[in-house]
């Protein structure tokens, strides 16, 4: 009787169809045919390829790894029992890039729900699912994510960066009325507050606003969830600073390093009394990226003011203004910026965070960029807000990629290009009709980023 026996060769282990036969009156074997190895424990069938047609080919690494990282940040947990379409949407928003509308007909042509474990998704799935994502406690969730990127990355939890950014919407069903944005165009606008880690920019929290809402205004709203983050420390531009702001903040024992404006006051008291030839010295330099600064610390209020005084900018914004016809009065305090702390970093210290903390910028040109926040093609208020949950989503899973694939020197986008070229294809032998699936031969720069992503295909 023939039966199948693992035969070893070299670091291969094959399969043979096998019989037992007798000879000379001892058992002996004999090798039939070979119809298959062993791969990772698994049978694998021999086949002959000239008798197998391929079906089709669908995307496949890039959105199984999606889908793992998803689950590493428990988004199938947080999501609640309807989290299955609401990441099968938050898979096609970064890899579709398109309206809700034309995301069902790329679902189809790929494999998003047998990753997932669909049966079916179709358009008003689709938008029901922002309705599902709506209804999540995104609070909870967001100090879960928090939480989970505290142990990933201890060390990038030491200070964060606030910032606001605004969208246009197509909204039609609420009392908003059209305002001009940052980019200069009228029409209906949300704002958006995002904090953000200082080394990595992955997202902690945020927050939507009308558009009518000043960031000193969104500051007092969003202290409340920064002391439940147990955030310690946040950097922040000068539109979020006011007495009152820097006041609450300190009571909340959290450390702050933020722009303040040139108030009258401020010109008065302390501005008047800088001595430009003291404070242009070597002791009070400071080497930023692409220019060099000079500050002097002094006290104010609760804590310490730099006044930061730049001889380049000077000269050149003066020059400008001057021959604009303005006084001398107008350019007396031309080069000069301040900045409001109370941490016991040293003054160059500060200013040097202070100035590097374009990394929230950052953040924002990939929630416009490569996570389609603007503009927002949703009519109903709750879908725009849900929407922008969708892209804070979306952010936490680039900002993750980034991290892990930091050494390889890729951006997540390069990350996700190289993966979309794993596809997964669905063959069929041309004479039993057996079907099964191949995937696609991987490079070695596609096995490293699986590496360093911690995911398989």
């Amino acid at each position: 009787m023939a039966f199948i026996r693992k035969i070893k060769k070299g670091n291969a282990v094959y399969l043979a169809k096998v019989e037992n036969y007798r000879e000379d009156g001892k058992v002996k074997q004999r090798v039939l045919e070979y119809v298959g190895k062993e791969e990772n424990g698994m049978a694998v069938q021999k086949v002959d390829i000239n008798k197998i047609e391929a079906i089709n080919a669908k995307q496949y690494a890039n959105i199984s790894i999606l889908y793992q990282l998803a689950k590493e940040l428990n988004l199938n947990y947080l999501l609640g029992k309807h989290h299955k379409p609401i990441i099968a949407l938050l898979i096609a928003h970064l890899l579709c890039k398109s309206s809700v509308l034309k995301m069902g007909k790329w679902i189809e042509e790929s494999t998003v729900r047998e990753i997932i474990g669909l049966d079916e998704l179709s358009t008003e799935k689709l938008y029901r699912s922002l309705d599902y994502l709506e209804e999540c406690d995104f609070e909870f969730l967001e100090q879960s994510i928090f939480e989970y990127w505290q142990k990933v990355c201890p060390k990038d939890n030491e200070s964060f960066v606030l910032d606001v950014t605004d969208t246009y919407y197509n909204g039609k069903h609420d009392e908003s009325t059209p305002r001009k944005g940052k980019e200069g165009r009228v029409s209906k606008l949300i704002q958006i507050g995002l904090g953000v880690s200082f080394e990595n920019g992955f997202p902690v929290f945020h927050k939507v606003y009308n558009g009518s809402i000043s960031n000193i205004k969104v500051l007092e709203d969003m202290m409340r969830i920064m002391a439940q983050r147990g955030i310690k420390s946040i950097i922040m531009d000068r539109g979020f600073y006011s007495e009152a702001n820097v006041e609450d903040l300190h009571r909340l024992n959290i450390d702050m390093i933020v722009g303040v404006k040139q108030s009258i006051g401020i010109k008065k008291n302390i501005l008047a009394h800088i001595d430009k030839e003291k404070i242009y010295s070597s002791k009070h330099q400071v080497i930023l990226k692409g220019t060099i600064v000079y500050v002097q610390e002094v006290e104010f209020l609760f804590g310490k003011l730099i006044v930061i005084y730049n001889p380049k900018y000077e000269a050149l914004k003066k020059d400008k203004m001057l021959a604009d016809g303005a006084t001398d009065a107008k350019v007396k305090f031309v080069g000069f910026s301040l900045i409001f702390h109370n941490t016991r970093l040293k003054p160059g210290t500060v200013v040097q965070k202070y100035f590097e903390k374009d990394v929230v910028e950052r953040s924002f040109r990939t929630m416009k960029g490569d996570v389609q926040l603007h503009p927002i093609r949703l009519w109903l208020p709750q879908r725009v807000n849900a929407h922008v949950k969708l892209c804070y989503l979306s952010m936490c899973l680039l900002s993750l990629i980034k991290f892990r694939c930091n050494k390889l020197g890729l951006q997540p986008s390069e990350v996700l290009s190289e993966l979309q070229m794993i596809y997964k294809v669905n063959l069929k032998h041309s004479q039993n009709g057996k079907e099964f699936t191949k995937v696609v031969t991987l490079t070695n720069l596609q096995k490293n980023i699986l590496k360093a992503l911690r995911c398989s295909v």
